[in-house]
């Protein structure tokens, strides 16, 4: 007999927050995002953010000069557009022209990422600029979960409802996954933290003290790496 069907919740539990907006995401990821937006569009540009969660990295990306319009499943605000990305309606504003796509911690959730890349990719033109990140399930970290519950950080029955991670992309498939979805100059990078405190965090220390002795800890681009990044231009 089946059992009930539970709610899927798509906001991660977070203390954290910028300009009065939660923080939906590891600590360092926002920054690092800015920073490799940055770099991609030196001299500004406009920007489509898909999966906002309630408007922080939009707020964070505005500051920096860029114009931004952010898109979530269930706005928060009015500023926010809405929109469904495993069944995407594009309208006037959503449909650019894009200098630069940037999906953070959103594929995840979705249930085909590679149909949303693809979505993703019609919006764009020749050059334009594509960022993504999501959960880093082959940091160290993350493969030690995996042996100890049988899930990688972030993944697992809890986080399967809430925030709703049904989708795990190790590095190399995402890449994959954006090369195929018609982009080209893909690197992948790491960065972000674990949002541990008191023991629990002194503890985690400790534990990646040890991976780096036994040589299963690499360096990250910015912090410890707990996240994937793809950048990549449209072919």
């Amino acid at each position: 007999m089946n059992g009930p069907v539970r709610e899927t919740v798509q906001r991660t539990e977070t203390n954290r927050s910028y300009q009065g907006h939660t923080v939906h995401a590891a600590p360092g990821v926002h920054e690092y995002t800015v920073a490799l937006v940055r770099a991609a569009l030196p001299q500004g540009g406009r920007v489509l953010e898909v999966g906002a969660g309630c408007g922080a990295l939009a707020v964070r990306m505005r500051e920096a000069g860029f114009d931004v319009v952010p898109t979530d499943l269930e706005p928060p605000h009015e500023w926010i557009q809405r929109l469904d990305l495993d069944n995407p309606e594009w309208t006037d504003a959503t449909r650019g022209p894009f200098d630069m796509v940037v999906c953070v911690e959103t594929l995840e959730h979705v249930e085909n990422p590679r149909q949303v890349l693809r979505s993703i990719r019609a919006l764009l033109r020749p050059g334009d600029r594509l960022l993504v990140s999501t959960p880093n399930v082959t940091h160290p970290h993350s493969l030690l979960k995996t042996v100890l519950r049988g899930a990688p950080v972030f993944f697992g029955p809890k986080h399967y409802y809430q925030p709703g991670h049904i989708t795990m992309l190790p590095d190399w498939m995402l890449a994959e996954h954006v090369r195929q979805a018609g982009f080209d100059q893909i690197e992948v990078r790491a960065g972000g933290a674990m949002d541990y405190s008191g023991l629990r965090r002194l503890a985690h220390r400790v534990e990646l003290a040890l991976l780096r002795v036994v040589g299963l800890r690499t360096r990250a681009d910015d912090g410890e790496g707990i996240c994937t990044f793809v950048t990549a231009v449209a072919a």
